[in-house]
């Protein structure tokens, strides 16, 4: 299909991509979040935007393709909640691009005809296709959430599926797949999106092998990625009288221009955009080449293409505010509507029967504006600088050597970090962490209160490390706590130093346990999400703790001596909204609870290389 050649057109009539936005103009575009469809792969997030400056972002990947907040992205069904369609979404009934000047142009007719009444559309797929909920300067969006812009359909014929952080193969486990399976019928179509966690050959839940054929039933080396996808997806369609789509992945972002390697999903195992055109020759299925158009897209003009992804946060004052922290695999909502703008114009293009549903007067979205999240308030947040604090502990060599310092932080009922206590026992291995009062909580309430207080000793991590951190958790005194109690080792975002912080609700993971018997914990946009409840912890209890980070996967692990270990990974989790460059471990306690944890061992596992 023909790329359009929208970056250079802009550039040329003068508009910079990435302006300085009024505060008046910037009203109008609003803020379209939709739900999570399960949300973190860690995202990466570095490089700044500026304008049309070639370069300045970075080469990072993806978190979390997919994690999940303190909503996780599991069991999201149904479509995107915004743009729908006729309601005054600013694509409905645009022009295509301009001729030349002096040319008439009236508004061309929509030839298209409606999707029927009683058919879908059905979307599966990674973080680049599902919605998010995001508290970004330039939130996340999957190009599925903008697909109905350019389709003759309602609202509720989309029916977006997709799952950060997932595969081909790790979806089949989701409640979404089953959703997928009873639900889609003839008539219906179903988009299939994936690839970019497929390549996560560290990981054997989500990796599949993209040099195996459509046949190839065996799983030495991986199962064969041609082959869940056939199986799984495009049998499905068909045996249910729906027609299947395969999509190969976008790109990511290249700051060099280098759409090369693993940036166009050509990865050391395999070309994984190649297998899915070679799948859809071989079983004649429709492939819409999402990897090629928008490597070619980008390369119209590399610098202005990052505003089409997702920043977390921007620099300097408003109105000349520049975004930065860049995520180089998520989209914004500006390049997820290009995307599926682009889809779009293929779906046009091809002999599949999609094309009679396609609009065929859309025009390319032009307005980078859209991108940017109208409530969205920036941090007053500096990282603490390390080297003016005392360590308490230097555990380990090498890779795996940590430092460690306390702090006292959130709400703690007032200036009562003194109250808090972190200290390391050379001879024994053990910290101890404990509050002489009843300081600190893990708030969540029906009136909406959320907040955290607490003491720790922490250590700080790379957004990039990948690491295994466990414990023994001993409850040494002070149970008389309730719900608002815990302990545990937390994994979190953002890190203060003795400062009482009332409404402290920054986004976190915790592989411990609320005194009330819950086990593990998170909170993510401020939302607190609890997990399995057990029995209330008492004086003299032991947990051995486990909190492994392998890239867009954050998996915690809490296990009473004597019982049984439960589990919980977290896909794509954002741990970088507030504090774009570092994470951080934290043995925490509160509200009269002292916790001894002996056998610390923080293992690092090497480097985390993007979604």
């Amino acid at each position: 299909m023909k790329s359009k050649t929208l970056l250079s057109k802009l550039l040329a009539a003068g508009i910079s991509v990435f302006v300085a936005l009024s505060c008046v103009a910037m009203a109008a575009c609003g803020n379209d979040n939709a739900d999570s469809g399960n949300g973190n792969e860690q995202t990466d997030n570095g490089g700044d935007i500026t304008g049309g400056d070639e370069n300045n972002g970075t080469t990072g990947g993806d978190q979390n393709d997919d994690t999940t907040g303190g909503n996780e992205n599991d069991d999201t069904t149904g479509g995107n909640e915004d743009d729908n369609p006729g309601e005054g979404d600013e694509n409905q009934g645009q022009t295509p691009d301009e001729g030349d000047e002096g040319e008439d142009t009236k508004p061309a007719e929509d030839t298209s005809a409606p999707l029927p009444a009683g058919n879908k559309i059905y979307l599966v797929g990674d973080s680049t296709v599902c919605s998010f909920n995001d508290d970004y300067y330039m939130p996340r969006y999957g190009y599925g959430t903008q697909i109905a812009d350019f389709f003759n359909v309602t609202s509720d014929q989309i029916v977006n599926l997709a799952i950060s952080g997932r595969s081909s193969l790790s979806f089949l486990s989701e409640s979404n797949y089953n959703t997928l399976k009873n639900s889609i019928g003839e008539g219906d179509y179903l988009i299939i999106g994936f690839g970019h966690n497929d390549e996560k050959d560290d990981d054997a839940t989500r990796y599949t092998n993209p040099q195996k054929s459509y046949t190839d039933e065996t799983t030495a080396d991986g199962p064969s990625f041609q082959y869940t996808l056939y199986e799984n997806y495009i049998k499905l369609a068909e045996d249910k009288g729906a027609t299947p789509i395969l999509c190969t992945p976008i790109v990511r972002y290249a700051a060099d221009s280098n759409y090369t390697g693993n940036v166009v999903h050509n990865t050391d195992k395999g070309d994984y955009s190649q297998a899915i055109r070679t799948l859809g020759a071989e079983t004649n299925t429709t492939v819409i080449d999402l990897t090629t158009i928008t490597k070619e897209l980008y390369l119209e003009d590399n610098a202005a293409a990052k505003n089409f992804h997702a920043c977390t946060t921007y620099e300097g004052e408003k109105p000349n505010e520049t975004a930065s922290g860049l995520d180089s695999t998520h989209l914004n909502k500006y390049g997820a509507k290009m995307v599926a703008y682009q889809f779009a114009q293929a779906i046009l293009e091809s002999d599949s029967s999609l094309k009679t549903y396609a609009r065929t007067n859309s025009a390319a979205p032009d307005d980078p504006s859209v991108a940017v999240n109208q409530s969205y308030v920036r941090p007053d947040y500096k990282a603490p600088a390390l080297s003016t604090l005392t360590p308490i502990a230097t555990l380990g060599s090498g890779e795996n050597r940590s430092v460690w310092y306390k702090t006292a932080m959130g709400n703690l009922g007032g200036n009562k970090a003194g109250n808090f206590s972190a200290t390391y026992d050379s001879a024994k291995n053990t910290f101890t962490v404990s509050n002489s009062a009843t300081n600190g909580k893990i708030e969540e309430t029906d009136a909406g209160a959320h907040s955290d207080g607490f003491g720790a000793a922490f250590m700080r991590v790379s957004k990039n490390d990948n690491f295994t951190i466990t414990a023994t958790a001993t409850i040494s005194g002070g149970t008389a706590g309730n719900r608002q109690t815990a302990f545990g080792i937390m994994l979190r975002d953002d890190m203060y130093i003795d400062t009482n912080m009332p409404s402290l609700a920054t986004n976190y993971i915790t592989a411990g346990m609320l005194l009330d018997g819950t086990a593990i914990f998170s909170r993510e946009n401020k939302i607190l999400t609890k997990g399995e409840k057990t029995a209330q912890p008492a004086e003299g209890d032991v947990y051995e703790l486990s909190l492994e980070r392998n890239g867009q996967n954050i998996t915690v692990s809490v296990k009473k001596q004597g019982g049984t270990a439960i589990t919980k990974t977290y896909y794509d989790f954002d741990l970088v909204a507030v504090d774009n460059d570092y994470m951080y471990i934290c043995l925490i306690t509160n509200r009269g609870l002292s916790v001894e944890y002996s056998n610390v061992n923080y293992t690092y596992t090497g480097e985390y290389g993007g979604a």
